[in-house]
């Protein structure tokens, strides 16, 4: 996995390397990183919500479980241990495994009649291992590893298999004792290590058109804003364009989708090639025609294909095409 991790550590719109050896890295994380984790971790509440509410089985935030008049036969705990990368936190990494120093952990808690809880951690182990199916767009990148038995406890773990050898993604086990009421089911994740997992799958399927295949539900920017101009020289519609750009973005960003600016100083070309490289789902391609007619080019960053969309829909359009996500 080194020559892979390494090839990882090399993506500079995801990276600063701050000092590097055959051994370790120390590294911060970029703002693509940051996004691409956030999208994950909110992706994981979600889908959590979800899989408990169909099992009618409240949730509660760990801070709030201790406080509980009443214990329900089931319920979930969720443990969220996440470091603060607003600030530039270097992070030390292992190059030979990809485990770094320091670990932001998501954890679900699920307490269970304990008769029930192997039951449980049956179905649980699928709805886990289709959540990081979900996220990917390599579906079939990830597997279960055979349960292992140990004392009262039943474990299994989440893989990713890489042609290098597999990584593990996520950890389940079960706990049950004789003497106890409830059984345990635990669901622990490293968000770090989902971000280098998923980076990983998004250049392996990185064929010989640049494109970062990021899932859109994680990707750390949704539309990319680029500008095409056939002047060197900055003309008028150029400082409209600008302004329109502007304006877009800051509506885009009150509907709360991410949106990257390239350097619109560069040739279309790169600046469609600055998106694909950190996975941004689609490009808006706003030229002279879009003053005059008021169509921008939207390019869907995975095909390539085109459509054409009227400024005083775009913004609806996109808050329609990203609500899922």
């Amino acid at each position: 996995m080194k020559i892979e991790i390494e090839k990882l550590l090399q993506m500079k719109q995801f990276f600063t390397i701050l000092q590097i050896n055959d051994k370790k890295a120390k590294i911060i994380l970029k703002k693509p990183s940051k996004l691409l984790m956030n999208n994950i971790h909110v992706n994981w509440l979600k889908y959590n919500y979800v899989k408990s509410d169909k099992h009618q089985m409240p949730v509660y935030l760990n801070s709030l479980s201790s406080k509980l008049a009443y214990v329900p036969l089931l319920y979930g705990v969720v443990k969220q241990d996440i470091h603060d990368y607003h600030k530039n936190m270097e992070l030390e990494m292992d190059l030979d495994t990809g485990n770094l120093t320091k670990k932001s952990l998501l954890k679900l808690d699920i307490f269970i009649p304990r008769e029930e809880a192997i039951q449980y951690l049956i179905q649980w182990q699928r709805y886990r291992k289709y959540w990081w199916s979900s996220i990917s767009t390599t579906p079939s990148l990830f597997s279960v590893i055979d349960f292992k038995y140990e004392n009262n406890t039943a474990n299994v773990d989440i893989v990713a298999q890489f042609p290098n050898g597999h990584q593990t993604v996520e950890t389940l086990s079960c706990e049950t004792h004789p003497n106890h009421k409830y059984g345990q089911l635990s669901c622990s994740l490293c968000l770090e290590n989902a971000l280098l997992v998923l980076l990983l799958d998004g250049l392996n399927n990185n064929q010989k058109d640049e494109y970062l295949r990021l899932h859109r539900k994680i990707a750390p920017f949704k539309i990319s804003l680029a500008l095409k101009s056939d002047k060197e020289d900055i003309m008028d519609h150029d400082v409209f364009l600008l302004k329109m750009v502007t304006f877009l973005h800051h509506k885009l960003q009150m509907d709360k989708i991410s949106t990257w600016l390239p350097n619109h100083s560069l040739p279309l070309d790169l600046q469609i090639k600055e998106n694909r490289q950190m996975g941004v789902t689609y490009t808006a391609i706003l030229e002279e025609e879009t003053l005059k007619f008021g169509f921008l080019k939207l390019m869907s960053n995975s095909t390539k294909l085109m459509e054409q969309v009227h400024l005083k829909d775009f913004c609806k359009y996109a808050s329609l095409t990203f609500r899922d996500t």
